[in-house]
């Protein structure tokens, strides 16, 4: 068939393969560069920032613990406030990544995760609003105490002062050593009650300043040896005036006793509250991570998806430039061969005829009618 066609069409013929090759070959890198394409946005537009709204989450929520882990070992309100203030910016991170998840239902992982962070962190916000409670309460008992030791104190000064004065009349009346040994002993004994006050008052700041609960347990328990001096001193003591006054160190150191017991309450609440705040921001940093990791296993995913489809591109571009060469070289030497041959058979016969050979006839050109 094809010795039949005219050069024209042979011509025609070749270079249409050659256009239907190239044509080929654009299609399939159109496609792959396509794919590529995709590949890029799915990068730029879910991946990355999958992973750059879980990390802002990570960060806020390390300072919203750093925050409140300090308001809960201060009490400082400049603590409390910066925290919120850090929870606001948590919820607003969080807020994206679902708006992220919406967008790109792709992004399964970090749609789940951020539904359970965002109740972890409502837990986190509960347990900051009892922490301030307890700060609160521990706050309004030291008022308490200060006054409760305050009145402890300066009674039982008075009542050492009247003693004094009791102990400078009986020298001054020349009283016997019965009595001046009574006084005296009264004397020692309150002095041993202002001694205990202030053991149990330096046990209660460095307990709360090392936060160690054994001495503020250790204080509350040395109130009972006030009571039993107290006890002591009432039972020899016949002036109604310092009944009284004993009698108010008894209710002064109750109270006080009392203000310990309520600091050491909310002290263990608050104890108890942070290793719960601990666990809910672990969980928030948790899932966070979680969704940083995926979102990065989901990148490197997608970049050897790219790279793999520019590799397809290329190897394709390669094959089909060697395949449109060497059909090209066939075509050329086929298109030669078409022309030179019957052109050198041409030349042949106008030798001949140029020799005087006229004998030559039609069928010598080998020309096939059509």
């Amino acid at each position: 068939m094809l010795k039949r066609m005219k050069i024209g069409g042979k011509l025609t013929l070749a270079f249409g393969v050659l256009l239907l090759i190239f044509a080929g070959v654009g299609a399939m890198s159109w496609m792959n560069m396509r794919e590529v394409q995709r590949e890029a946005h799915a990068l730029a537009d879910e991946a990355v920032p999958e992973m750059v709204v879980a990390a802002s989450v990570q960060q806020a929520a390390q300072s919203v613990m750093y925050e409140i882990r300090g308001y809960g070992y201060t009490y400082e309100p400049r603590y409390l406030e910066q925290g919120r203030q850090k929870l606001v910016e948590i919820r607003n991170r969080l807020k994206e990544a679902t708006d992220l998840a919406a967008k790109f239902p792709a992004l399964v992982r970090l749609r789940e995760n951020a539904a359970k962070a965002s109740a972890a962190v409502d837990q986190y916000a509960a347990l900051v609003d009892r922490t301030e409670a307890a700060v609160q309460a521990i706050a309004a008992a030291r008022t308490r105490g200060d006054t409760d030791q305050q009145e402890f104190f300066q009674l039982a000064e008075a009542y050492l002062a009247s003693q004094n004065e009791a102990l400078e009349g009986h020298i001054q009346a020349g009283d016997g050593a019965d009595r001046l040994r009574d006084r005296a002993k009264k004397i020692n004994q309150i002095n041993g009650i202002i001694d205990l006050g202030n053991s149990i008052q330096i046990a209660n700041f460095q307990g709360q300043t090392t936060r160690n609960p054994a001495l503020l347990e250790e204080a509350m328990k040395t109130f009972d040896r006030v009571d039993a001096v107290l006890a002591e001193i009432k039972s020899t003591t016949a002036q109604q005036a310092n009944l009284d006054q004993l009698d108010g160190i008894g209710k002064a150191g109750a109270n006080y006793k009392a203000v310990l017991a309520e600091i050491l309450k909310e002290w263990n609440l608050l104890e108890a509250i942070e290793k719960d705040r601990g666990t809910a921001a672990a969980s928030v940093l948790a899932l966070a991570d979680e969704v940083v990791r995926t979102g990065a296993t989901n990148a490197g995913k997608i970049a050897e998806s790219a790279v793999s489809s520019l590799g397809s591109t290329i190897l394709v571009i390669l094959i089909a430039t060697v395949v449109a060469v060497l059909f090209g070289g066939i075509v050329a030497f086929l298109m030669t061969r078409s022309l030179t041959v019957p052109l050198k058979r041409v030349a042949e016969l106008a030798g001949m005829a140029r020799d005087g050979d006229f004998t030559i006839e039609r069928e010598d050109f080998r020309i096939v009618n059509r």
